[in-house]
């Protein structure tokens, strides 16, 4: 088989490349997870085109056979923490499969990794048992950390999970989009909770928060057309924010909620606040925008406290993923 690997440019591509881009890219996710949305075609095309994420920057690569599209890659280099790594994203239409190109893309995606001094390539999000798991681990990934994939089916619960009354000494606060000034800071500080979160062996750093980086948070989040929707938990005595959560709209697909980081400052655990705030947010995303009839999330498959405290707001497991890396020397290598 005759197969062509170069780079792309999304900002560039005609319809057609971008047509079989996206064939490609949906094909392959919902092979791995039936039954979970995917974006609409425009959506895929406006976030291609942005050729960046929220980590950071993204490079490109596409297999094509007789002409055609049959692989894509993607190599994000995140741009604050994490500067030792990228992250590889390689997807095979499934009829493609075992016939070298994600093998010759992810060869491809090397010097690039290289270059700009990152010696760890980390791939995320692979099914357990699935086909991507099974490649990576023939070419010298290791595994690193596991996850859960939970979802909430919004007209399947039953909302009276949702009505959970605030522990004694603590109240609400809510918010889309940037964060009330006499709030900032405190929020700021509790999103730092989430760096005793399990990591496994992952060499993955959550982002160190301060009043800054939350602004430019808000503000990547706006330039891109996503909703971010926050709930906070105050110590009412102290007016400090002890526990929040967060959850983001993307305009691809404006029926599903993507539940993000929950997290409680340790003095404060042990009084219910995770579920308090997971819950006070579906009231109020339900209240406000009852077009959403999906809500997806993931979760360390170690953080048994937090998985069970999803099931209770209505949330079932439904698959395990893992993270993986390996040297970018080890690669070539091999």
């Amino acid at each position: 088989m005759q197969m062509d690997i170069t780079s792309f440019a999304p900002a560039l591509a005609t319809e057609r490349e971008i047509a079989e881009s996206y064939e490609v890219s949906t094909a392959a996710f919902s092979a791995d997870f039936p039954g979970r949305p995917v974006p609409s075609r425009a959506a895929f095309t406006e976030q291609l085109r942005m050729s960046a994420s929220l980590l950071g920057s993204q490079r490109f690569w596409v297999a094509r056979v007789r002409g055609r599209i049959v692989g894509m890659a993607t190599l994000t280099l995140p741009d604050h923490e994490n500067l030792q790594l990228t992250i590889t994203d390689v997807r095979v239409a499934p009829e493609n499969r075992r016939q070298g190109i994600g093998t010759a893309l992810l060869r491809a995606t090397l010097p690039d990794s290289r270059a700009a001094g990152r010696p760890v390539v980390t791939g995320q999000g692979l099914k357990v048992g699935g086909d991507g798991e099974k490649w990576a681990s023939a070419l010298g990934f290791a595994k690193v950390q596991e996850f859960v994939l939970q979802d909430l089916t919004v007209p399947d619960v039953d909302p009276e999970l949702w009505r959970v009354s605030a522990p004694d000494g603590f109240r609400a606060e809510k918010w889309t989009g940037a964060a009330p000034d006499a709030l900032v800071a405190g929020y700021a500080r509790a999103r730092t909770a989430i760096m005793d979160a399990p990591t496994g062996e992952s060499s993955l750093q959550f982002p160190d928060w301060t009043v800054e980086r939350v602004r430019q948070h808000e503000a990547d989040l706006r330039e891109r057309g996503e909703e971010q929707r926050i709930v906070v938990a105050v110590h009412e005595s102290t007016s400090t924010v002890v526990g929040l959560t967060e959850m983001v709209i993307s305009p691809e697909r404006p029926t599903v909620g993507y539940q993000q980081e929950t997290a409680v400052l340790p003095a404060f655990r042990g009084h219910g606040l995770g579920r308090f705030v997971k819950a006070r947010q579906m009231q109020w995303l339900t209240a406000e925008r009852p077009e959403i009839d999906w809500v997806a999330t993931n979760t360390a498959a170690d953080n048994s406290h937090m998985i069970r405290v999803n099931h209770q707001v209505g949330y079932r497991t439904n698959a395990t993923v893992a993270d993986v890396e390996a040297h970018v020397d080890a690669l070539a290598a091999r």
